[in-house]
């Protein structure tokens, strides 16, 4: 275990939601992300409508670990998992993550668009969204690989966005009510 990884479940003891943050560790730096009315709303409404119509029993976690093997764990905003996947401690593998939904934190989130982006391509999840309530776009990746995604489409707020999960089911995104930054 790495001192990245120690510390990490020394976070995740704590809880990774810190006074008013979510904490993660990303290439080797701590990283606390204020957490706004914004993105706690965001994460209802995309929570919300992922149970209206994957049911109301869809696994599917915020702000929980997922581990990569050999790289340091992350905290996907919304994680949507394999029908059976089981929890290993207070963690997923990379291997039960079905997609994943970020919510830029700030306006110029490396973390989100590139870090991530990499990241959850090079260990197959298939679908990643990118809700940016600053530029009032989604960024949907899918179909993963090595070297990166291979298609992106961007959607403007208040388009639909179709999320076809690596499992079949698929998953209509409205993101018409979804809440901005000023």
């Amino acid at each position: 275990m790495t001192v990245l990884d120690r510390l990490w479940r020394e976070v995740e003891a704590r809880s990774t939601n810190t006074e008013g943050y979510v904490v993660e560790i990303i290439d080797g730096k701590v990283i606390m992300t204020p957490q706004s009315p914004v993105r706690s709303n965001t994460i209802r409404n995309v929570t919300r409508q992922a149970e209206r119509i994957l049911g109301e029993q869809v696994p599917l976690v915020v702000d929980v670990a997922i581990d990569f093997p050999g790289e340091t764990s992350s905290a996907p905003d919304i994680t949507i998992l394999d029908e059976g996947a089981q929890p290993r401690g207070k963690r997923y593998t990379c291997l039960d993550v079905i997609a994943a939904v970020e919510i830029v934190s700030t306006e110029s989130d490396d973390n989100d668009y590139v870090t991530k982006v990499a990241t959850y391509s090079r260990f197959g999840i298939e679908t990643y969204l990118i809700l940016d309530p600053f530029k009032k776009l989604c960024t949907l990746y899918e179909g993963s690989g090595a070297t990166g995604y291979r298609r992106k489409t961007e959607y403007p707020y208040g388009a639909a966005v179709d999320l076809k999960l690596s499992d079949g089911r698929e998953f209509t995104l409205d993101t018409s009510g979804l809440p901005v930054e000023d």
